[in-house]
């Protein structure tokens, strides 16, 4: 038979509100020694007490439960090293809190873009929004706080954001790519990518970066197959270095240039973003942005509770939240020197 509050306020010899008090957090006015409350939680661990969370959900008006939000959702994998960064990050902060994650692989906007404010999450952490009216709306709209990653400073004013430092990263490429002689380079995204800011951001910040150096690059928007990089076989390829949006992408790429037969980095230099384990396993070994995805995710998922708590308890909401990370450059063995200016 399942153990209730009244088993252990009798196996205790306390009140049954003393018990809930301590195990539930209900009944504020219920006053329990430090010892005394020990003493109920040590009985509710001999009798495997466990409590009611749809029913304390319901007393609290919380449940506990946080969503993750991707707007465009890869499968989990080796090759997709991003997700399980992001997810190590949001559950190390989440678990000690006595919550729950819920995971959303994809949200439908429009008339279900509401769902993020239908009482099933206490908050939401977004991950790389898209940059269009429906997704800034929802956003916006929502009845429970809302944290963002990978939504650079100014795309969305009064919205918490974590997020890498693109400028940084990209004038690290670009002086990289410069000081092995390449001139003519390229970044390059999915057509999916595109749409979100992040996907923007670091567009416009390897053009500013590598304008400063006195270069101009082309924008290519490549499927995961990247049939294009065909036309880098020949002996006059149009560009010399490539940057991709992320550790993904490169990698596709990497196994296109080997079914084509073009050689990284002889023949082409790759650029990745994010640095994950995943670089270590290319073949050749990607050089590649170093990002910290899972601290990042961590502290976001952090400052999400605590806009959570602020909620329940009924205090004025912090400052606005805009925390950028520093990035590196990890060289490996992607890029080198271009067999032709």
């Amino acid at each position: 038979m399942k153990t209730t509050i009244r088993d252990i306020a009798e196996a205790a010899g306390v009140s049954a509100m003393a018990v809930s008090a301590v195990l539930n957090g209900t009944g504020s006015n219920v006053k329990v020694s430090p010892e005394k409350a020990e003493h109920i939680r040590k009985i509710a661990r001999e009798l495997r007490y466990r409590p009611n969370h749809l029913a304390r959900s319901f007393r609290s008006q919380r449940t506990n439960m946080v969503g993750v939000v991707f707007q465009h959702f890869d499968r989990l994998g080796e090759e997709r090293p991003y997700y399980p960064q992001l997810l190590n990050g949001v559950m190390a902060a989440l678990f000690p809190a006595d919550c729950a994650l819920a995971l959303c692989p994809k949200l439908i906007l429009g008339s279900d873009a509401g769902s993020i404010s239908d009482g099933r999450f206490d908050g939401v952490l977004w991950c790389r929004p898209d940059y269009d009216d429906a997704s800034i709306e929802a956003i916006r709209s929502s009845s429970v706080p809302v944290v963002t990653m990978h939504a650079p400073p100014g795309f969305l004013p009064g919205i918490p954001s974590f997020c890498a430092d693109n400028d940084g990263a990209m004038r690290h490429v670009v002086k990289h790519l410069k000081s092995l002689g390449h001139r003519r380079i390229a970044y390059v995204i999915e057509p999916i990518n595109e749409k979100a800011m992040e996907g923007r951001a670091r567009r416009d910040a390897l053009v500013t970066a590598a304008l400063a150096e006195g270069l101009a690059p082309d924008t290519l928007v490549w499927d995961e197959q990247c049939l294009e990089v065909q036309d880098y076989a020949g002996s006059n390829p149009p560009h010399t270095a490539l940057v991709c949006f992320s550790d993904t992408l490169a990698g596709r790429l990497l196994k296109a240039c080997e079914r084509y037969g073009i050689s990284v980095p002889h023949d082409l230099s790759v650029v990745g973003f994010d640095s994950s384990s995943f670089c270590e396993s290319t073949k050749p070994r990607l050089t590649s942005v170093n990002q910290p995805v899972e601290s990042m995710a961590y502290a976001a998922t952090l400052h999400l509770l605590s806009l959570i708590r602020e909620v329940a308890e009924g205090t004025p909401p912090s400052p606005t939240v805009s925390s950028i990370y520093d990035c590196g450059l990890d060289v490996r063995e992607s890029t080198a020197p271009p067999r032709t200016q």
